[in-house]
């Protein structure tokens, strides 16, 4: 008791309390920022705690972790991008109800999940911290990889237009995940001799070109805002009593986030998959998810934000990182003296409340500062498609540029673009090929390990055997819901493209086949055995879209068919195709003119394209771009892609020239 009242103290403390709020500013913001997240935050804050008094570090590092989880929720509803991998599944939802004109009921759902989440999953915490150790110890690593397999099973089974194209997707991300170098002998995988592959493509490049493109191509093709028009301008009170009157929902879902984000590493990509899965599957009618159910928002943001608590039990017992941004975290405990370990629930108990309560109160921070510009933030979706969509460019390829700062990062965004604006006009899941790519070393890895530590005899412990039963029940559940959904809703010419499209995609698994077969069993036996499965749900596909052609003629005709018929005779898909080749023509100005001055250029010349009325604020949002882009230039000492102008002009630093 004296060790609680303790941390009780230290948590009211005015300079705690100060940095705590300084925190959870940060957090908030890099949570808007695509791409950003606790794990930037996390970076950017590092520098400064060394010399700090250890609780206010703490309080700044959990104030910047918080927030990042209920902020990233804007771009997720707003946009239709996920701000982190922990908004995946709210985009599912959330973006419809935008497009619907309920942004704001939407966020602050959103936000009223978060804050109730992040405060169930703190309180869960502490309760259960005394019981932590035999939990983790009964998720071995054969249970871990039962887990992952439950997660993506789930997530290819709810998303796409059928069970089969799921599935499909989430084995083609798994494929995409294990390119580059193979994790148990350093063998190249499907590199073709470049560099830039060795690492695989960074997780940020592939979420930015598979969510990001295809809806700024959306809204250009739409000709309009993300919303017509605002239809509950007080919907921010609606969103409040809709997670009120949902209450047990949230319960369910922020303790499934608290005891999943304490399993290491699986971080909170299952989590948010997991809860929207749970609630599918305790739901009778399911018709309005993906179309604006806000019970899709609630769900996985109540879970996400509950998972940063138990992301902390692994963390601060065991020193093993809960999600990716406590690698971070380890890092900071190490600079400021605290060894995580056993004496966290023993000696240093009182500390261990304090992170506990600070995270609670953070998420109160956040999600309230949050829920008081829900109703403003809302208005963003009227701004008109040709003055957004170029922004959102922008603001993508400075994200892009931010991971490596290397130019192959743009060429793989527009290629993941491309991909991305295929699946979601051929009812391919964005969300499965995403997750499995995020989780494709992870299960790599666990196989490997679970081989080697117990052979097939961790099926029969008992925790496998529950999650055996939960794989087994969820394919044959969602197969009777979903098996014969969309296969006949297509035209003739469209089911036509669709045969073609699927051939396209059988080339990743046969040729990932072709170029590994000659390495190490131990680098070619996780891809293979992945793209043997793929190729035969493919086919299988295949066969369905055959033979769904009316009066199976397509043997007949199909081949010189082919030779006069347009997989693009969409008009529609046409459109977003014209407009993705103006990204590329913004990558070319890129390469000739440094990133701010093409950025600069790229805002006038398509606005003034769509609307040369609008010159007044094509100057205006260019003038703000190039004062921010210094702004972030000379905080963080970017230096940003220098064009070939550059080697004719000597550019200040932050236009793109050398550093001085």
């Amino acid at each position: 008791m004296e060790q609680l009242l303790e941390a009780l103290f230290q948590l009211f403390e005015i300079n705690h309390l100060a940095f705590l709020f300084a925190g959870t500013l940060l957090g908030l913001v890099v949570g808007i920022l695509p791409g950003m997240g606790g794990t930037s935050g996390l970076a950017l804050v590092l520098p400064f705690v060394f010399s700090m008094e250890p609780s206010y570090a703490l309080a700044m590092m959990i104030g910047v972790l918080a927030p990042t989880t209920t902020s990233d929720t804007f771009p997720a509803v707003l946009m239709g991008v996920p701000g982190t991998s922990g908004s995946q599944a709210t985009v599912m939802d959330g973006f419809p109800l935008s497009k619907k004109g309920m942004a704001a009921r939407a966020l602050s759902a959103a936000f009223s999940a978060s804050l109730l989440g992040g405060i169930v999953g703190a309180f869960m915490l502490s309760i259960s911290i005394y019981y932590a150790i035999p939990i983790i110890m009964a998720f071995g690593f054969g249970e871990q990889f039962l887990l992952v397999v439950l997660a993506l099973l789930m997530v290819g089974a709810l998303t796409g237009d059928n069970l089969f194209k799921g599935i499909t997707s989430c084995l083609l991300g798994l494929i995409i995940g294990s390119i580059g170098t193979a994790p148990i002998t350093g063998d190249p995988r499907y590199t073709f001799n470049s560099l830039y592959l060795l690492e695989g493509v960074p997780l940020v490049v592939v979420g930015l070109g598979l969510f990001a493109i295809p809806e700024i191509v959306g809204l250009l093709d739409s000709r309009g805002a993300i919303a017509k028009s605002l239809k509950n301008e007080k919907g921010w009170v609606t969103g409040a009593k809709d997670v009120l009157k949902n209450w047990f929902l949230v319960l369910r879902c922020s303790t499934l986030g608290c005891l999943v984000g304490a399993l290491p590493g699986l971080g909170g990509t299952v989590v948010d998959w997991l809860a929207y899965s749970h609630l599918k599957q305790t739901t009778k009618d399911t018709s309005q998810f993906g179309k604006g159910d806000i019970r899709g928002v609630i769900a996985p943001e109540s879970a996400n934000n509950a998972k940063e608590g138990g992301a902390l039990i692994p963390t601060l017992i065991f020193g093993i990182p809960g999600s990716g941004n406590k690698v971070l975290l380890l890092g900071g405990f190490v600079l400021i003296g605290i060894e995580p370990g056993l004496d966290m629930v023993t000696t240093n108990l009182d500390l261990t409340y304090l992170m506990i309560w600070s995270l609670a109160l953070a998420n109160i921070l956040g999600a309230g500062i949050c829920l008081a510009f829900a109703s403003q933030i809302s208005k963003f979706t009227l701004v008109p498609y040709y003055i957004l969509a170029p922004v959102m460019v922008c603001l993508i390829f400075f994200a892009t540029f931010n991971i490596n700062r290397d130019w192959y990062d743009f060429i793989a965004l527009l290629a993941f673009g491309l991909i991305g604006i295929t699946f979601k006009n051929f009812g391919w899941s964005r969300p499965a090929l995403l997750i499995g790519f995020f989780l494709s070393t992870k299960v790599e890895l666990l196989s490997y390990q679970t081989q080697a530590v117990y052979g097939l005899s961790f099926l029969s412990r008992p925790v496998s055997i529950i999650l055996i039963v939960l794989c087994l029940a969820t394919i044959f559940l969602l197969s009777k819901q979903r098996f014969d959904n969309n296969y006949k809703s297509d035209n003739q010419k469209s089911k036509m493209s669709q045969i073609y499209y699927v051939g396209f995609l059988l080339c990743l698994p046969l040729t990932m086949i072709i170029f590994t077969s000659n390495l190490d069993y131990r680098a070619n036996l996780f891809p293979i055995s992945l793209s043997l499965i793929a190729t035969l749900l493919l086919a299988f596909v295949l066969i369905i879209k055959v033979a769904d052609l009316k009066n199976y003629a397509f043997l007949n005709y199909a081949f010189m068919n082919f030779a006069r018929s347009n997989i693009f005779e969409n008009a529609t898909f046409n459109n977003q195709l014209y407009y993705f080749l103006s990204f590329l023509g913004f990558l070319v100005m890129n390469f000739i003119f440094g990133f701010p001055i093409a950025a600069a250029f790229f805002i006038n010349l398509f606005i003034l394209f769509h609307n040369k009325q609008a010159y007044r604020v094509s100057l205006c949002i260019s003038l703000a771009l190039m004062v921010i882009l210094w702004f972030l230039s000379s905080l963080l000492t970017l230096q940003f892609p220098n064009g070939a102008i550059g080697l004719i002009i000597d550019l200040p630093w932050w236009l793109g020239g050398e550093l001085n």
